[in-house]
């Protein structure tokens, strides 16, 4: 999936695979894209290649329609690999990932940023469908730039044998994360030069969610593109919501 800045549309690339992409709108530099499953995705031993490029100066908005279910059997994988060009943005709303009992899925998530690139991505990590505890899941995120790791970041869980102290009773893991710039989530946060924020939930349920609103001041954040505009501020559940940086 790739989206290059024309005139007086922007070129954009789409290839079926695992996944299913549809063009919704565009312009010159903005390309709006659902994606859903083409086929039952994942099965046991399935492994997912997804290669999204956004080019300079470009924003590419993409929707999930129905989220992902990795079913019992043997490991299956799933690999995102994002590189975004100077000045681009990228937006992905990731619906629920949710991993059933007696699957085995490795997750992998790549991000590199061109200068003043940033990216706002939302995604739920559900361990098992309702009644179940859930199977194996490996998570892992980077995020690089011109000048090196920004963000690494691996999550081990089994609802098999959940480990003390990772997810506790909760089975939902939701999450913003945002690259490339450093959004306020409440308005008495203080302004830092750093290079993104993170904003999680942790529920045994993927409804009722406090993090919606954070996903929309973030995304439009992230589409302003001028850093030196005052910074929106969001009143969030303090008690409900963890915010690091």
């Amino acid at each position: 999936m790739a989206v290059i800045a024309g005139e007086p549309r922007a070129h954009v690339e789409l290839a079926v695979g695992a996944l299913a992409p549809r063009l919704i709108s565009r312009n010159a530099t903005r390309a709006h894209v659902a994606v859903t499953a083409a086929g039952m995705v994942l099965l046991g031993g399935d492994h997912v290649d997804i290669r999204i490029d956004v080019g300079p100066a470009c924003t590419l908005e993409i929707e999930d329609v129905g989220g992902t279910v990795a079913y019992p059997g043997a490991l299956s994988s799933w690999n995102l690999d994002v590189r975004i060009g100077a000045g681009g943005t990228l937006l992905w709303h990731g619906l629920p990932f949710v991993v059933t009992g007696g699957a085995d899925v490795e997750r992998r998530s790549s991000l590199t940023l061109g200068s003043d690139a940033r990216a706002v991505i939302r995604e739920t990590l559900v361990l098992g469908r309702h009644g179940e505890r859930g199977g194996r899941l490996s998570s892992e995120l980077s995020v690089v730039d011109g000048d090196g790791p920004i963000l690494f970041e691996r999550l081990e869980a089994d609802g098999r044998a959940p480990e003390p102290g990772v997810l506790g009773g909760n089975r939902t893991l939701d999450a913003v994360i945002a690259v490339g710039f450093r959004p306020r989530a409440r308005p008495h946060d203080l302004e830092f030069d750093l290079p993104g924020a993170m904003a999680r939930h942790l529920s045994d349920h993927t409804h009722g969610s406090p993090l919606d609103p954070v996903w929309d001041a973030w995304a439009a954040l992230a589409e302003e593109r001028g850093l030196g505009a005052a910074p929106a501020s969001l009143e969030t559940e303090r008690n409900r919501v963890e915010v690091t940086a």
